[in-house]
């Protein structure tokens, strides 16, 4: 496993990347994602227990009503239920059945089966981490060259973990915001994910909220359509997003072979992309393009 990811991304202004405390072993970060992957997994199975609760509870004063005729309240908890209940059903357009969304020449979206033919770059994110920001920034450009040219394709997967270092979940909304995108205007996914790191807030501040989230997602290019806008009021992708984050965290990494630890997680055709823990070369897009240059088909 890459030595340097850590499954909470630290505070870079911090320091903890740069200081001389020893990085965990391969053992002890493989037992860090699998605790994390437990975490995620329990908060997943209580959420499934609190919804057939709901579910159960907006059946019986649903049927009350239709019975009494007279009392409407019932039927707005059963179809408010009933509406949690299909977001929680909801699985965007264009993602892999392990979450990806996966782009290719002329910054489309493509197929598995395509990307294998090529060259493949992955990445698991979470638009919260500043150490994820630390590589986007100054590779986006050369990696959309690549994608866009068809020499390789990108297939990202966007996750959250992050809530609890903003103060009103930046983590989770720009994620659903990103895979509303992915979900009705994919050719803007590239763009749109390169302009919510831009964006990134500090960690522990207020983030932007939703109404500054379609401002970036317009400047990026994304026409804001009830479609768009309403699965971002209604931040559709929720539970997908808490079931993709659990399954990054216990399951081999796409094109890999161990289970992320953190993120960013970069491969380039199966190959761990290893940054060595310096946040100098996390940042040098030419170390980057070396590695890809390497690990070419």
């Amino acid at each position: 496993m890459l030595l340097g990811i850590y499954p909470i991304c630290p505070d870079i202004a911090k320091g903890e990347y740069m200081n001389q405390t020893p990085r965990p072993t391969r053992s002890e970060q493989r037992e860090q994602a699998r605790a994390k992957a437990r975490e995620l997994r329990e908060k997943r199975a209580q959420g499934e227990k609190r919804k057939r609760l709901l579910i159960t509870i907006g059946s019986v004063v649903g049927g009350a009503a239709v019975v009494a005729g007279v009392i409407a309240g019932g039927f707005v908890v059963a179809n408010t239920t009933n509406t949690n209940a299909e977001n929680a059903k909801k699985v965007p357009a264009n993602t892999t059945d392990f979450g990806g969304i996966i782009l290719g020449k002329g910054l489309l979206p493509t197929t598995t089966e395509e990307a294998k033919k090529g060259n493949q770059i992955v990445i698991y994110q979470d638009y919260q981490c500043p150490i994820c920001k630390y590589f986007e920034e100054p590779n986006a450009t050369q990696i959309k060259s690549w994608v866009d040219s068809g020499e390789a394709t990108i297939e990202f997967h966007p996750i959250s973990f992050l809530d609890g270092q903003s103060l009103n979940e930046y983590s989770s909304r720009s994620t659903n915001a990103a895979l509303c995108v992915a979900n009705s205007q994919p050719g803007k996914f590239f763009d749109v994910n390169t302009a919510l790191y831009n964006n990134q807030p500090e960690e522990n501040t207020a983030g932007p909220n939703d109404t500054k989230l379609k401002e970036t997602l317009s400047a990026a290019g994304v026409e804001l359509t009830s479609e768009i806008t309403s699965c971002i009021d209604q931040k559709r992708y929720s539970k997908y997003i808490e079931n993709t984050t659990a399954d990054a965290f216990s399951k081999p990494a796409v094109t890999g072979t161990e289970v992320p630890g953190g993120t960013p997680y970069v491969l380039v055709n199966g190959n761990l992309y290893d940054w060595e823990g310096k946040l100098e070369n996390l940042a040098n897009p030419a170390r980057f393009a070396q590695f890809f240059e390497t690990h070419k088909k």
